[in-house]
């Protein structure tokens, strides 16, 4: 009888340790965003033969991931404020798989890499010039015909026999599209060039709020490099986002000016860059106050954008920071302001 109670014991404490392992790798409709840290962008931007900056400008990251159970338990009840939980929805795209949501994360980071070396090279006199070389495809909505021919990652080079080069260009070869429709696109593939038909479809309710619109259903970007001299390297791994396009842009400057910006200071922010300077709001402003303040910065840039910077203040006033919140606008902000630091 003994026996028989230590074999169902034994076999009761089996099934619930597969039960708690399983439920650590099943995903719920659920991202957790808490705050990450501020990470100096000095040794991970390099301008060749540039000039070595006194302090530091930092990146600052959130953390954004899946939930499991136990993650979603944890942030529900976890009593922090600047720990939350976000509905998939709204982190990813309608209609977007992981590997989609993966190269949306890192071309905006690319993205936000090349404006900021626009910006900076213009700034200090250097003349960059743009490359632009096709769009790229970030996302094919299932539903659509064009998923049978397109993916994410291929590149757009022409249209019915005429080159592109950007968004724009694309435009009028889908204007005004009907059902029956189709498009020739010549695109770039794992390095190789093919030419596919893509029919026109109806696009699914659910992202045009019940209108009927018609089109091929990509998300892209406009694919492009920035040619500059000197020559400009990045070693950003595993952060994803526009977000660090500001503090880019300051690096880089003070790289190529010497203009001694920094003054010593550890400078932290955040902000998307616009090709004409402009700082552009972001969101989890106030989880990126709290991971620049444990990294230990003294001054933080935040976009007046969207109420953020207000969004900024009142977190740095509600953990009781000493680290001054500056807000921005622009890039030229940025720099009127770190050039009265003493």
């Amino acid at each position: 009888m003994k026996s028989k109670r230590r074999t169902i014991t034994f076999y009761g404490l089996i099934i619930i340790l597969i039960i708690a392992v399983a439920l650590n790798f099943y995903k719920l409709p659920y991202y957790v965003e808490k705050p990450g840290a501020a990470e100096s962008v000095n040794g991970i931007i390099k301008v060749k033969d540039g000039h070595k900056v006194n302090g530091q400008f930092m990146l600052v990251y959130i953390y954004v991931g899946a939930a499991n159970v136990y993650q979603y338990l944890w942030a529900k009840y976890d009593g922090n404020d600047y720990t939350n939980l976000l509905k998939a929805q709204n982190v990813k795209l309608p209609d977007e798989n992981q590997k989609e949501y993966a190269l949306r994360q890192q071309n905006y980071m690319v993205d936000a890499q090349e404006t900021a070396t626009y910006v900076a090279y213009k700034a200090a006199g250097k003349k960059p010039k743009i490359n632009n070389k096709g769009i790229l495809i970030l996302n094919v909505i299932s539903d659509m015909p064009a998923a049978k021919e397109l993916e994410e990652g291929d590149i757009i080079v022409g249209a019915n026999g005429k080159k592109v080069e950007t968004i724009k260009d694309l435009q009028p070869f889908v204007k005004g599209l009907k059902p029956d429709d189709s498009l020739s696109l010549k695109i770039k593939r794992d390095g190789k060039v093919k030419t596919v038909n893509v029919d026109v479809g109806k696009f699914p309710g659910k992202l045009t709020q019940g209108k009927t619109k018609y089109g091929i259903g990509i998300i892209q970007s406009n694919e492009r490099d920035i040619e500059v001299k000197p020559k400009i390297s990045f070693d950003i791994k595993n952060i994803g986002g526009p977000s660090a396009g500001l503090m880019m842009t300051l690096e880089i400057y003070d790289q190529l000016t010497n203009n001694d910006l920094a003054k010593g200071f550890k400078i932290a922010g955040t902000g998307t860059i616009q090709m004409d300077g402009k700082v552009g709001p972001i969101g989890g402003i106030k989880e990126k106050v709290v991971g620049a303040d444990k990294s230990g910065a003294q001054i933080f840039f935040a976009p007046t954008a969207d109420h953020e910077a207000k969004d900024a203040k009142e977190a740095a006033k509600d953990i009781g920071t000493d680290m001054k919140i500056v807000p921005v606008s622009t890039f030229d902000d940025a720099v009127k302001y770190l050039n009265t630091l003493k």
